[in-house]
């Protein structure tokens, strides 16, 4: 269960390798509420006429396609029409027209879906360099739907504030990002029937240990996997490992060791997001490109499905970053239970 390939991420807006809509004349002008009390949209699939308080006609329609902010709901004219007030300028809109509309989340958690078509079977011919046709459009489609990483949004207004020193990430912090980015990966297996990975205290001592050995021999993503590294930090845990079985990387470019804790997390999921689908792109943009779906090797590793006796096992999780000459290395360590029950490998690791 070696794991030599790599990743490297990108996202758009970093240095990296790896409301309502409205027009003049015969559609409301922009102007928004003053106190947004909810929203409404209109129910059908043409515009409808806007009223003013005395519920005269105004000049202004608004459209279907879009979702209005209210300030007001009353009754206008000498009909007293039930009426919802939108911008400033006393446009008013029926309610008999409208249907309540609620707002767009500010805030959404990250997930991680598997589309139709994403088999273990599917996978397993992936990995061993046979991926169908059918398997690389799922792949595809993957992530093009799992989007957290393009998006705006974050999870939460403390993520768009809290900053993280890439060099010097606090084990609150860190602690976060690894039960962040266990959540990803258990969402995926889930969807393939497998057992969830472990978060474990032992596994993730190796992690930081392993980043560590990047950090102090100057070593980065860009230069692939520091399998002397990898193997000093095992073996130093009580792993008795002559090679790279434990970490799947991904990495960016950030010109500052200084960057937001929402801003990390969406390079961690596009990260994990790559490994999963196969993606050797440099970013986003490029997603669509077939030819640039190839590499399904971390997938594997990632879903324990690679052909081999301990395939349906899962593992113990840890996560670490090191950050070296701007780039910074997302370290996914991964120790498989068989290696842990075993008196070859494990000479002495606690997960």
């Amino acid at each position: 269960m070696k794991k030599k390939k790599l990743v490297i991420a990108v996202i758009s807006g970093f240095m990296m390798l790896v409301g309502f809509g409205i027009k003049e004349a015969s559609e409301l002008p922009a102007v928004q509420a003053a106190t947004v009390k909810g929203y409404v949209k209109v129910k059908h699939h043409q515009k409808v006429r806007l009223y003013h308080l005395s519920g005269k006609h105004s000049n202004y329609y608004a459209l279907a396609k879009y979702r209005y902010p209210y300030s007001k709901k009353g009754k206008i004219g000498r009909k007293k029409l039930v009426a919802y007030k939108i911008g400033n300028n006393s446009h008013w809109i029926l309610a008999k027209d409208v249907k309540l509309s609620k707002p767009a989340a500010k805030y959404q958690q990250a997930k991680l879906k598997l589309p139709k078509g994403y088999t273990k079977k599917a996978l397993l011919q992936a990995y061993q360099g046979k991926p169908s046709k059918a398997f690389v459009t799922a792949s595809m489609q993957g992530m093009q739907d799992n989007n957290f990483s393009r998006g705006k949004k974050s999870e939460n207004k403390r993520d768009e504030q809290e900053q993280v020193d890439l060099t010097n990430v606090s084990q609150t912090q860190l602690t976060e990002l690894t039960s962040f980015s266990l959540r990803l990966i258990n969402n995926a297996r889930k969807d393939l029937a497998l057992k969830p990975w472990v978060n474990s205290s032992g596994t993730q001592k190796l992690a930081q240990d392993i980043a560590k050995e990047y950090s102090d021999h100057r070593q980065t993503i860009a230069n692939g996997h520091y399998v002397a590294g990898i193997v000093s930090a095992s073996q130093a845990n009580g792993l008795n490992l002559n090679d790279n079985y434990v970490e799947d990387m991904a990495g960016f470019y950030h010109q500052s060791p200084i960057m937001t804790m929402a801003q990390l997390k969406q390079n961690i999921y596009f990260g994990l997001k790559q490994m999963i689908f196969g993606y050797v792109g440099s970013g986003e943009a490029d997603r669509n490109n077939r030819s640039l779906y190839q590499e399904w090797q971390h997938a594997g590793d990632l879903f324990n499905t690679q052909g081999s006796l301990h395939d349906d096992d899962y593992n113990y999780f840890g996560f670490s970053i090191s950050q070296t000459e701007n780039i910074c290395s997302l370290h996914y360590i991964s120790v498989p239970t068989y290696i842990v029950k075993s008196e070859k490998y494990n000479q002495g690791f606690k997960p």
